[in-house]
């Protein structure tokens, strides 16, 4: 993702902070004197999951169903459509579960289906489409297949190492250090990448050079210090800033792998699971007691596997609730993006020699920039007119007027973008395919390049939309489908998704008894005062002799009204979006009851001062539910949610101008290993 904005992590940190931790967890490992013990099935098994469930090229679709279990955990339902004839012969016979060591094919294998945080673990049950329950690894199993198969990679990453003075000893007779970075793998993946214990000797020479060490006596050497900080600096000089073992290392030691025992005789297999519970990771008890919530909002993100093509998610609310706005935005074009605002910036850093040396070669690198500029004008165009139409069902439900959006530019088609990156964009587009810019050198220089690069990227333009197609204002559904770009390859890395969805209470809510409720307490109040100025007796130092009366008519009358109304637990999502209702109506109670005590123990001169401020507090009260009525209202008809989900590039081509901050939703969910945002 471009920037901060978002705060978007992934569930394995950056490549500067799995360095730290894994230098952190050698630094907590006790040296070996022993190598470790080496199984090859093993290692061909634990390399093999681990490709597999990072890719998950076997899986054609992937669908989930959520459904909130309270305000601050949700649920998930998973079917996953698997293509064994994705396999090849060699990861069959690697994860073959039947027969170990037959040359016969495979008739079992396991194959993982998905990953989950260890922080959210919980027992699964698999089944396929007759409702079989599937065989399962055990995370035992899978965890000694992973360590092995971490440990060959490093073996291999370390054989085709540059030949440096550390590498070789390290290779050839320092054992130890080479032992110890294979137990610290395997320390990371048996305990999460915690503490397994106090930090050690050692540790106060991690930043001492490799060659200064070996330069050392055998004697010392052979001491424990010697041989931690000889790891570390193997270990720095292997591991590149972003190493891809690393990477794996870390995914394996913050997730667990779901591994069922699939049978090969038909290609295609259909399973389905629920998943562990999430739980909110905005979980602020303060906030929930005193944010009120015009809308309930949610995000939820998960990853989709690049070879996945199809991604389905659903939602099912109460009947009492309805989806106001639901929609999922993905990362897909990342690595399109990233590889044009490189380039783009990469021809202006050489624009001025590219022309006195090769013009030609300039144009051609400008059309090739031009080219892609114009497809992503087009994929986002068509997303913002997808998401305007939805906007306008979305009104249609509440109102017969249509939403407003900004009025087109009416600026001509070329390259000085405004604010609204993507209609400028189209628009370039539209003239692009019809020749218009046949020879970009003139309209395209050095500091153009350089200003659409920033724009580029500020606007998130890697960032595509899917908006719900269910016509039912109870549940949810969208459709996410990968788009090629041109002809560039598949890249590995997986697409970031994050489901939106905006939960507003049903008609009739609470806010509306809770409207009746202060109505009725307030003429009430009004009745009573009445009675009492006009039979005030004589004397106003005596009491008043129904008193009695007046105080069991405010005490019962609004408590008897309080309890019929259904007031959820603040636990629950309607009892988040009931918040302030809720506390406006236990508060005429007790209004309602204070008054009562004073009639009960004041003189009847001094009723009418309390008369008035109850008479004041009510009004207010009724104030403020207004005002929240129309609040509700206004928050109904907005076009784009002004969040950190939101794409960019949306929220400059639906608002008039860009807001100063974006707002985080009341609770975030996440299906990865932690959240460093």
């Amino acid at each position: 993702m471009s920037g901060p904005r978002n705060g978007e992590a992934t569930s394995t940190g950056s490549a500067p902070d799995r360095m730290q931790s894994f230098l952190a967890a050698l630094r907590h490992t006790p040296i070996p004197t022993a190598p470790p013990p080496h199984d090859a099935f093993q290692a061909a098994l634990g390399l093999n999951l681990l490709a597999l469930a990072l890719r998950r090229d076997h899986v054609e679709r992937l669908s989930e169903k959520l459904a909130l279990a309270d305000s601050t955990h949700m649920t998930r339902s998973v079917t996953v459509d698997v293509n064994l004839a994705a396999l090849t012969d060699e990861q069959r016979r690697a994860l073959r579960s039947d027969a170990i060591g037959s040359t016969r094919p495979p008739t079992t294998i396991w194959l993982p289906i998905a990953r989950q945080a260890r922080t959210d673990l919980a027992p699964v049950v698999v089944r396929d489409s007759v409702g079989k329950v599937m065989p399962r690894l055990t995370q035992v199993q899978a965890a000694r297949a992973i360590k092995q198969g971490m440990r060959k990679a490093f073996r291999m990453l370390l054989d085709s190492a540059p030949r440096t003075r550390l590498i070789e000893h390290v290779r050839a007779d320092l054992n130890r250090s080479r032992w110890l970075i294979e137990a610290t793998i395997a320390n990371m993946i048996d305990n999460g990448g915690l503490r397994s214990g106090p930090e050690l000797a050692g540790s106060v020479e991690h930043h001492a050079d490799g060659d200064t060490i070996l330069s050392r006596s055998k004697q010392r050497l052979a001491e424990p210090d010697t041989i931690r900080a000889l790891a570390e600096c193997t270990a720095r000089e292997l591991f590149a800033q972003d190493s891809s073992l690393l990477h794996l290392l870390a995914m394996a030691s913050t997730e667990y792998l779901l591994v069922v025992e699939v049978p090969t005789d038909h290609p295609q297999v259909f399973l389905a699971f629920d998943a562990p519970v999430i739980p909110a990771r905005s979980n602020d008890r303060l906030a929930r007691w005193l944010t009120f919530h015009h809308e309930f909002t949610v995000s939820y993100r998960t990853v989709i596997p690049r070879a996945v093509d199809s991604y389905h998610v659903t939602v099912e609310v109460p009947p009492e609730i309805n989806i106001s706005r639901f929609f999922l935005t993905s990362d897909v074009d990342l690595p399109a993006r990233r590889a044009l605002v490189e380039d783009m910036r990469a021809v202006a850093r050489r624009y001025d020699r590219l022309l006195a040396v090769s013009p030609k070669l300039l144009e051609l690198e400008l059309q090739s920039i031009g080219s892609r500029l114009a497809e992503f004008g087009r994929r986002r165009f068509r997303d913002l007119e997808t998401f305007k139409v939805y906007i306008g069902q979305c009104y249609a439900t509440t109102s017969r007027r249509s939403p407003r959006f900004p009025a087109p530019a009416t600026t001509p088609a070329g390259l000085d973008l405004d604010r609204r990156v993507v209609t400028g964009l189209a628009r370039f587009a539209e003239r692009y395919e019809t020749g218009y810019f046949s020879k970009l050198e003139p309209s395209m220089p050095a500091a153009v390049l350089e200003h659409l690069a920033d724009q580029v990227e500020a606007a998130e333009l890697e960032k595509d939309i899917y908006v719900d197609n269910d016509p039912r204002e109870n549940a949810g559904h969208t459709r996410w489908q990968r788009r090629p770009y041109g002809g560039d390859t598949q890249p590995v890395e997986p697409v970031s998704a994050t489901v939106y969805i905006a939960l507003a209470d049903n008609r009739p809510s609470l806010a509306t008894n809770v409207s009746t409720l202060l109505m009725a307490v307030l003429l009430l109040v009004l009745g009573v005062g009445l009675v009492l100025w006009q039979l005030n007796p004589q004397d106003g130092r005596q009491p008043f002799p129904a008193a009695d009366a007046i105080v069991t008519t405010l005490l019962l009358v609004p408590g008897l009204m309080l309890s019929r109304l259904d007031i959820p637990s603040y636990r629950a999502v309607l009892g988040r979006l009931r918040l302030l209702p809720r506390y406006i109506a236990y508060g005429s109670v007790v209004v309602a009851g204070a008054l009562a005590l004073w009639v009960a123990t004041m003189r009847a001169a001094n009723l009418a001062p309390a008369f008035g401020i109850a008479l004041v507090i009510l009004l207010l009260a009724l104030l403020v539910m207004a005002a929240d009525g129309i609040a509700k209202r206004v928050r109904r008809f907005g076009r784009v949610p002004v969040r950190t989900v939101s794409p960019g590039w949306l929220i400059d081509e639906v608002t008039e101008r860009r807001p100063r901050k974006l707002r985080q939703c009341a609770v975030e969910f996440s299906t990865m290993g932690h959240d460093d945002a």
